[in-house]
């Protein structure tokens, strides 16, 4: 199910907000940061001015009215996962998986390239945010994510998806040892046009297809951050140059 670019500043994922969920995907609009991080940057790790980056938050949680600011943790493009609740803060320990069951408990990742892909059982009310690289969609971190919620009682039927703006296959050339990582972890032909190109929405689109999730259930909203500079950072296209984009997903809805 293909989405369209919602807003300038944020998008929003219509599925969650039907099955009283919010997931919030940031663009690069609306923020204080000066170049080369203009202007909706959330990365502590690029020299951006600390306040700027508060600021950018702040803005971010008014136009969504998020309750609290979310929760956040080390990306490290591995398959750690960490369960939260109460008010969010930063986590000083690697994952790139977060998960929680309580309301009001935003959970987020920090992408500029990598697909951001927000989870949520309708049922149990269980949500995650994955933080899926090429690194991790190799690892299959979205199966790693819903096998985590099936572990607590979630059923994969009842898993609703969003995958947020990434590099796509336009932009995302990769070597052949990357690519057969890639495609051969679903059900899924080796691209054969040179030079090769990955699909990362279509690859953790197929694993979770490969798990039970309805494909009815598995949102992708449209947005290559490398060819479109004007909405989007990316760290292929900028280097360390490049800000972060945050992905939000809460168990309630957008006001």
């Amino acid at each position: 199910m293909k989405k369209p670019l919602i807003q300038s500043r944020i998008l929003q994922s219509e599925l969650f907000n039907k099955h009283g969920f919010m997931a919030i995907f940031s663009t690069r609009r609306g923020g204080i940061s000066p170049k080369p991080f203009n202007s909706l940057n959330f990365s502590t790790e690029v020299g951006d001015d600390p306040y700027n980056l508060q600021y950018n938050l702040l803005q971010l949680m008014r136009w969504s009215s998020l309750p609290t600011q979310p929760h956040q943790a080390k990306q490290v493009h591995d398959t750690h996962s960490l369960w939260c609740e109460g008010p969010g803060e930063y986590h000083n320990i690697p994952a790139d998986i977060l998960l929680s069951q309580h309301e009001d408990t935003p959970l987020a990742i920090r992408t500029a390239d990598c697909l951001p892909i927000m989870l949520a059982d309708v049922q149990r009310g269980i949500i995650a945010a994955v933080h899926a690289g090429w690194k991790g969609t190799a690892n299959q971190i979205v199966k790693v994510a819903v096998d985590e919620m099936l572990a607590n009682g979630c059923t994969a039927e009842n898993i609703i998806a969003s995958f947020g703006p990434c590099i796509e296959a336009c932009c995302f050339e990769v070597n052949l040892p990357i690519a057969n990582q890639l495609y051969k972890t679903c059900d899924l032909p080796l691209p054969l046009i040179q030079p090769l190109r990955a699909d990362l929405k279509e690859i953790n689109q197929h694993q979770l297809l490969d798990i039970g999730v309805l494909n009815e259930h598995i949102e992708i909203i449209s947005g290559c951050t490398h060819c479109q500079p004007e909405l989007y950072f990316s760290h292929r296209r900028d280097q360390f140059d490049a800000g972060r984009h945050l992905s939000i997903v809460a168990k309630h809805t957008l006001i």
